[in-house]
C-alpha cells in the first residue's frame, strides 16, 4: 500500500498542477496555485517573488498577501538562497540571510528557490518546518511546476502581444498602402482645374468601402471556423454568391481567407457589375486552396490599373498571401469574368 503521506504529496502536486493549467493571466494562475500550496503543506502565509526589472538580486512580491513587497539579498545570500535550487527551512527572523518579509516576523519560514532564478516561494507555518526525503521531493516539484507555469503564461503573453502587434502592422499598412492611396488620388483629381470626375468618384468610394470592411472586421468577433468566416462576408455582398468546401484552417489562414473572398467580392460587384459569384475551397492537413469565381465584365490584368492609380485591391491580395507563404492570383479577360485563386500552406 502507498503510505498516507506519499498520497498527500502526490495530491498536492496534483492541485497545484490543475490551479496553473489555464489561460489566465500569471498573477491569478499563481494566486491558485498557491492557495493549493498552502492548503496542501499546511502553510499560513505564501507569497510568489519574481525579479525586479531593474535585476537580481531583488525581488518584487508578485501574488500573494502578508509578505513584504521587496525581498533584497546581497549576493553571497543570493548565492546561497536562490541559485542552490534546494529549498531552506528558516527559524526566527534570520536576519542573516535576507530580513524577515511577514509582519508580525514569522517564527518558521521558508524560502523555496524557483528553476532558473526565476524567483522564489516565501512562505510561513504555525509550526516547525521540517523537510524530509518525501517533502523535499514535494517541494522540488512544486517548484519546478511555478517555474513551468510562469514561463507558461509569460510565453502566452508574448505570443498575445505578437499577434496584436503583426495584427497592428497589418492595419497599419492596408491604411498607408490601401486608404491613403484612395485618398491621395481624390486630392490629386480635386486639384486639377479639370478633375475626372468618374476617377474622383471611384478613389473616394473605394476609401469608402476599405473604412467601412475593416470597420466591421473590427466591431465582429472572430469567425469560428472557415466555411463561418467565408459565409459572412458572402452574406455582406450584393450579388448572389455560393460556397462550397470543406475542411478547416487555423486563425490566421481563416482571417486572411476572408480578406481576399471580401476584397474579390467588392471588386466583383463594384468594377465586374457580377450577379453570381461561386466560392470553392478544400482545406487539408497542410493546404488551403480557395477560388472566387464570377460571371462579370472581366477585364485584362495586364492593362488593369494598377497602385500609380489608387487600386491596391489585387495587390494586397497577393501581398497578403505571400506574407504567410501562399499565392494569390487573377485570371481575368473581358467578357469572361474573373478567377481570384488563392493558396496557403497550413
Amino acid at each position: 500500500m502507498i503510505a498516507p503521506e506519499v498520497l498527500s504529496g502526490l495530491a498536492a502536486v496534483s492541485r497545484v498542477s490543475r490551479a496553473l493549467v489555464g489561460t489566465d493571466e500569471l498573477p491569478v494562475l499563481a494566486a491558485a496555485a498557491l492557495g493549493e500550496m498552502r492548503e496542501a503543506l499546511q502553510l499560513r502565509q505564501a507569497a510568489l517573488y519574481l525579479p525586479d526589472a531593474d535585476g537580481l538580486p531583488v525581488l518584487r512580491r508578485y501574488a500573494g498577501d502578508e509578505a513584504a513587497e521587496e525581498l533584497a539579498f546581497d549576493a553571497e545570500a543570493w548565492r546561497l538562497a536562490v541559485t542552490s535550487g534546494a529549498p531552506i527551512v528558516l527559524r526566527e527572523a534570520a536576519g542573516w540571510l535576507v530580513g524577515n518579509p511577514f509582519t508580525p516576523p514569522a517564527g518558521h519560514w521558508m524560502i523555496l528557490p524557483l528553476e532558473k532564478d526565476a524567483g522564489v516561494v516565501i512562505a510561513s507555518a504555525a509550526a516547525p518546518i521540517r523537510i524530509d526525503p518525501l517533502s523535499g521531493t514535494v517541494l522540488s516539484l512544486l517548484g519546478l511546476q511555478l517555474s513551468a507555469g510562469i514561463a507558461t503564461a509569460r510565453l502566452r503573453r508574448e505570443l498575445l502581444h505578437a499577434a496584436m502587434e503583426r495584427e497592428r502592422r497589418t492595419l497599419a499598412a492596408e491604411v498607408h498602402d490601401g486608404l491613403a492611396q484612395y485618398l491621395a488620388v481624390a486630392r490629386r483629381e480635386l486639384a486639377r482645374e479639370d478633375p475626372d470626375r468618374q476617377r474622383l468618384s471611384e478613389a473616394v468610394d473605394a476609401a469608402h468601402r476599405l473604412v467601412r470592411a475593416r470597420l466591421r472586421e473590427l466591431a465582429s468577433d472572430a469567425p469560428a471556423d472557415l466555411r463561418q468566416a467565408i459565409d459572412a462576408v458572402a452574406r455582406r455582398s450584393k450579388a448572389s454568391v455560393r460556397v462550397r468546401g470543406c475542411g478547416e484552417a487555423g486563425p490566421e489562414a481563416v482571417t486572411l481567407a476572408a480578406r481576399v473572398v471580401a476584397e474579390a467580392l467588392a471588386n466583383a460587384t463594384a468594377h465586374a457589375h457580377a450577379r453570381h459569384v461561386e466560392i470553392d475551397y478544400t482545406a487539408t492537413d497542410d493546404r488551403l486552396e480557395l477560388t472566387v469565381a464570377d460571371d462579370g465584365v472581366g477585364f485584362d490584368p495586364a492593362a488593369a490599373p494598377g497602385v500609380e492609380d489608387g487600386h491596391l485591391g489585387l495587390t494586397i491580395m497577393r501581398e497578403r498571401a505571400r506574407s504567410q507563404g501562399g499565392e494569390c492570383e487573377i485570371a481575368s479577360s473581358p467578357q469572361n469574368g474573373t478567377r481570384v485563386n488563392l493558396w496557403l500552406p497550413l
